[in-house]
């Protein structure tokens, strides 16, 4: 049922693959290709049987042929990932874009970047005599670990003494939200 349904000799069909011509390759014939082709063990000892192809059946006379190209499940996989690829991108396109809009938003927050400025103060406060004292820099997955860091009281967490300086202080910081409009929705994407 599979052979009759492409309506081609198999060495046109091989050619089409090997040439990947789009203009008669499709998404459903690669699909049924890859679904029903044997593995390359089977193509290998189908090969060894060109002598006898008048012989065999349509299925091993298909095998045959298509066993002479190279890499050929590969190939095929290939052909399909590129006859789908524009379906895909335009797919995740939203994503994509609400990815890239949530990036520039947070390049572009000032009340995130004097945030991110008091946890390197706070930080180079509490690293005062250490080897890390006056550090100019910390690598964005410490601000995980804010709420892990406790007092010597365990009492209050960094992330909570953070916010109550900023509460006291700084309550433009804690605005720096309202500047990252996509952020939520690029998180969920």
């Amino acid at each position: 049922i599979f052979l009759g349904s492409f309506r081609l000799p198999y060495e046109e069909i091989r050619d089409i693959v090997l040439e990947v011509d789009e203009e008669r390759l499709s998404e459903s014939l690669i699909q049924n290709l890859i679904k029903n082709l044997p593995e390359q063990k089977e193509l290998n000892a189908l090969a060894e049987l060109k002598g006898e192809y008048e012989e065999l059946v349509e299925s091993e006379q298909f095998g045959i042929v298509m066993s002479s190209v190279k890499l050929l499940r590969p190939r095929l996989n290939g052909i399909l990932f590129k006859l789908t690829f524009e379906e895909q991108v335009n797919n995740i396109r939203p994503d994509i874009m609400n990815v890239t809009f949530a990036c520039e938003e947070v390049k572009k927050s000032e009340g995130f970047s004097k945030l991110l400025e008091l946890v390197l103060l706070v930080g180079n406060y509490m690293n005062a005599g250490s080897r890390n004292a006056q550090t100019f820099g910390f690598n964005i997955s410490f601000l995980c670990k804010l709420r892990d860091t406790k007092s010597i009281s365990q009492n209050t967490t960094l992330l909570h003494f953070l916010a109550e300086k900023c509460e006291e202080n700084h309550q433009a910081i804690l605005r720096f939200p309202d500047e990252l409009d996509h952020v939520d929705s690029a998180s969920k994407g």
